[in-house]
């Protein structure tokens, strides 16, 4: 998904198989992907006709065979194009949203796949584990060479149940060395998420399980976290061998994902935990949260977009970080004792902040809560401000808003399954990151 791709081939409609048009599928990482039918599925005319009146319409699906026999599918289909009465035949263009490439689909819904693979930037990294083994062996006090080795076995794979019928994986994987220079050595190693099913669903099933464990990285790297690749599995679609072994083919999935991936730039000094650092517990975590329900989900959103980087801080941001410590609170925390009717903002925020008192960056951070409430009501209603209402404006408001964010951390590790002593290491990393 990182690098730009072109498949040349003959296109056509799932209910119109035999009229096939030639064409290019140019796929533009995080720009878009295009195809570019020389000529048109409809009669020229027609479609030279439903241009000049602005008909477009959407196609759920186009086939494809490209020119090394792969089977393609495109999803959501959008055409346009343009005018041009000179030439006798027409050009047609489709804005495409996803494209599968090794599979023909008969529809979204269409259950084919039980298994996705996922390469992502920072994921090596946090597992914080390499099976490569790297020695250099002495010999009369002198160096004597070195040693490369690697052994795969079980050990190269972390695996948790998550339900009856779904598994995830991190999976090791190495390749031998391969160069095209006799002179070098390359070897590469790096984790992939599996996620396997014992029953076929549709892609975006499966898509939205990989979603979950993005989100999960990305609050333990804080890093904002996109995909490389992304291989759907199918149980139909294999070359059997002469033993009666079965190679299922992956099937490469092209999207344009918004998330943009630098690895270069992902740094474990930025982490808030990695995987070594919760071995013990990685299963309990995992599995709660991939258990999370519609009521946790707003509050992981607004959480993972207050980690987002951004050039510029504004009142946005800050607005995000209250309104998932608010909702955090309500939805989580309904025992919350009130001085009055219904417990009030201040209410919330006092009694999350004593809560997580135990942590060292919380409990050495002044915050001045009537400050956050007078803040919060104003930027979400510009009232007109009282002389007397200290509102935090520029800078004060981004530490504020650094603050609030430290308890949001607290609330989603406390909600997760982390026990104390992990929050207490956790956020002190956290705490060194930030200062």
């Amino acid at each position: 998904m990182i690098d730009a791709v072109e498949i040349k081939g003959y296109w056509f409609l799932p209910d119109d198989p035999e009229n096939r048009i030639a064409g290019i599928l140019t796929y533009l990482p995080n720009r878009k992907i295009t195809l570019e039918l020389i000529g048109s599925f409809k009669d020229p005319h027609d479609y030279m006709f439903a241009l000049a009146q602005d008909d477009s319409k959407r196609t759920d699906i186009i086939l494809g065979e490209s020119s090394d026999a792969e089977s393609i599918t495109l999803l959501n289909c959008s055409s346009y194009g343009t005018l041009n009465f000179s030439c006798s035949f027409p050009m047609q263009k489709f804005n495409v949203q996803y494209c599968l490439q090794g599979i023909h689909l008969k529809s979204l819904q269409d259950a084919a796949f039980n298994q996705v693979t996922v390469k992502m930037p920072g994921l090596t990294k946090w597992v914080n584990h390499y099976c490569v083994k790297y020695s250099i062996p002495f010999k009369n006090d002198k160096v004597n060479g070195f040693n490369l080795s690697f052994d795969r076995d079980n050990s190269n794979i972390i695996s948790v149940q998550l339900g009856n019928d779904l598994d995830l994986e991190l999976e090791f994987t190495c390749s031998p060395p391969a160069t095209p220079h006799d002179e070098k050595l390359l070897v590469r190693q790096a984790y992939q998420l599996n996620i396997l099913s014992k029953s076929n669903l549709p892609f975006r099933e499966l898509l939205s399980q990989i979603s979950k464990f993005k989100s999960f990285l990305t609050l333990g790297t804080l890093t904002n976290i996109g995909y490389q690749s992304i291989e759907l599995y199918s149980p139909n679609e294999y070359q059997e061998l002469m033993d009666g072994e079965k190679i299922h083919h992956p099937i490469n999935f092209y999207y344009n994902q918004l998330d943009k991936v630098n690895a270069d730039k992902i740094n474990t000094k930025d982490f808030l935990f990695t995987y070594d650092s919760i071995e013990a517990s990685f299963e309990d975590v995992i599995k709660n949260w991939y258990g999370f329900d519609d009521l946790m989900a707003p509050i992981i959103k607004h959480l993972i977009e207050s980690i987002h980087e951004r050039n510029i801080f504004n009142t946005g941001d800050f607005l995000i970080v209250v309104q998932a410590l608010e909702g955090y609170a309500t939805r989580f925390r309904p025992n919350i004792p009130a001085s009055g009717r219904f417990v009030t903002l201040k209410e919330q925020l006092t009694f999350l902040r004593d809560q997580f008192s135990y942590v060292q960056l919380v409990k050495n951070t002044s915050l001045y809560l009537d400050i956050v409430v007078n803040s919060r009501h104003y930027y979400s209603h510009f009232f007109h401000k009282k002389a007397n209402v200290h509102v935090a404006t520029g800078i004060e408001l981004y530490e504020l808003t650094q603050k609030l964010k430290v308890i949001l951390v607290c609330c989603v590790l406390s909600q997760v399954g982390f026990a104390q002593n992990d929050i207490i290491t956790i956020m002190k990393a956290y705490r060194d990151r930030v200062n």
